[in-house]
């Protein structure tokens, strides 16, 4: 498969457009942080107006409330003057107090006298002088129209009037300022605001375009991925077909090869060891017994050789195609195989077999029964066990041969290089649509079962 190399424009294009999406971000968070600033700076501005806009008023009330105290004095000592009816004298008395704690609440506020000093200091003259006028009329107990002091009541609250006017008009001038330096500033704020909402907006567009871009080829890339791991596991799939053919077509050829090397053994080879068998038997009986006392030990030690040999070739034709499995049928030569075993290995084997032989088709006697031969092998070579168990059992819907052992067990997914035994029996139990499982751990040994389905309708193997 050719693997397609990102060019080098490829790359630049890749880093540009992964630093102009960081500088997007970048910007993004500046122009929250921005908008969030301008907002706060808004807000506070509204409420540095509407504060100024309060102490406007609470001065302005303090002026008016200066004005209307006085005029009620003025107003109870003219009532009490003309009645003479002391109640008319209770705003008198009270304005006594209220005048004087009110002139100092407005000599204590700086911004209302700030470019005015002299005409606290004025008001201050001009509403004592007046408080003394009205003191010495109560005193008096009459108003003398034709005395100096009445002329100069009227003169000082004209004066008064006058003073408090002119505060108040610069009060609500000073306010008037201070609220339009505000309303610019909010406007100016709300531009502000307005003109990064908009950048805001304008990124988040460009964000949503590029993500959009993004997400389009993600999907391309996710479809091109799709595509090609569909190609790779149909390429896989059919790999995987070919090797299953080449390994079933290995293992036919395998025990074809096998069945035609026992019968070359069995009747060529056989055939020869035994007619060398029987020239040697009509020698030593043609030969006088005189002569052959001295050659006597050499031809028994030729005769045994020779029944050595058949007693080789009968065992190697017996692993090579069992003559029992094709007679006699599985349950007899899984026996068979578990009695030579325990007397070649010394180890106990324990039988678990049906007592009549299965109606097996021959490929499928013929897997089970090399798969036991594999295993008990191994047992053989690699696990030092003193107990083996070998059990055929014939289930409703399966038949199960199971190989157990107390050796030393292993790691079934951790198989030594080199070693296809159990990649065999697996192989072996596929082709007839079975199941190999092999359960074992370091110390704890092994345990395998091979199940066929017994339903299933077998490909015939070539012998």
């Amino acid at each position: 498969m050719k693997l397609i190399k990102p060019t080098r424009a490829d790359v630049l294009a890749e880093r540009i457009a992964r630093h102009g999406r960081h500088a997007l971000l970048a910007l993004g968070c500046g122009l929250v942080v921005l908008l969030l600033v301008s907002s706060f700076g808004q807000a506070g501005a509204s409420l540095d107006a509407l504060e100024e806009l309060q102490l406007q008023a609470e001065r302005t009330g303090r002026l008016d409330s200066m004005l209307i105290q006085l005029v009620d004095a003025e107003s109870g000592v003219r009532g009490y003057l003309l009645t003479r009816n002391r109640a008319y004298l209770e705003p008198y008395l009270n304005s006594l107090a209220t005048v004087k704690y009110t002139l100092e609440d407005l000599r204590q506020d700086p911004v209302t006298w700030q470019h005015s000093e002299g005409d606290l200091a004025q008001l201050a003259g001009l509403i004592a002088l007046k408080m003394r006028i009205m003191s010495d009329e109560v005193a008096r107990g009459r108003v003398d129209d034709e005395a100096p002091a009445a002329g100069d009541g009227r003169r000082y609250m004209d004066g008064i009037r006058k003073t408090l006017a002119d505060v108040k008009r610069r009060t609500l001038a000073h306010g008037q300022r201070s609220l339009e330096e505000s309303i610019e500033h909010v406007e100016h704020t709300r531009w502000v605001v307005a003109t990064l909402s908009g950048g805001a907006l304008v990124l988040l567009l460009i964000l949503f375009v590029t993500f959009r871009r993004q997400v389009r080829l993600r999907e391309q890339i996710a479809g091109l991925l799709h595509e090609e791991n569909r190609r790779l596991d149909s390429l896989v799939r059919a790999r995987t077909a070919e090797l299953s053919d080449l390994a079933t077509y290995l293992t036919n050829a395998r025990e074809a090869e096998q069945a035609h090397l026992a019968r070359e053994l069995h009747d060529e080879l056989g055939a020869l060891l035994t007619a060398a068998r029987m020239d040697i038997a009509w020698i030593m009986r043609k030969l006088d017994p005189a002569a052959l006392v001295p050659h006597r030990e050499r031809f028994d030690r030729l005769i045994s050789t020779i029944e050595s040999g058949i007693a080789l070739k009968r065992r190697i034709t017996d692993d090579l195609r069992p003559p029992l499995l094709q007679e006699l049928g599985l349950v007899a030569a899984l026996r068979t195989l578990g009695d030579e075993f325990a007397k070649g290995a010394g180890v106990k084997v324990t039988l678990d077999l049906p007592d009549t032989d299965l109606d097996l088709p021959a490929d499928a006697a013929l897997a089970l029964f090399r798969i036991a031969q594999e295993a008990l092998t191994n047992i053989r070579r690699h696990a030092a066990a003193r107990h083996v168990k070998l059990a055929l059992q014939p289930l409703h819907d399966s038949l199960r041969l199971i190989i157990e052992d107390d050796g030393t067990g292993f790691e079934p997914e951790a198989a030594p290089k080199g070693h296809h035994g159990m990649a065999g029996m697996r192989h072996r139990m596929q082709m007839l649509s079975g199941d190999l499982h092999v359960d074992s751990m370091p110390g704890d040994g092994t345990r395998i079962v091979a199940s066929l389905p017994a339903t299933v309708r077998y490909a015939t193997m070539s012998p």
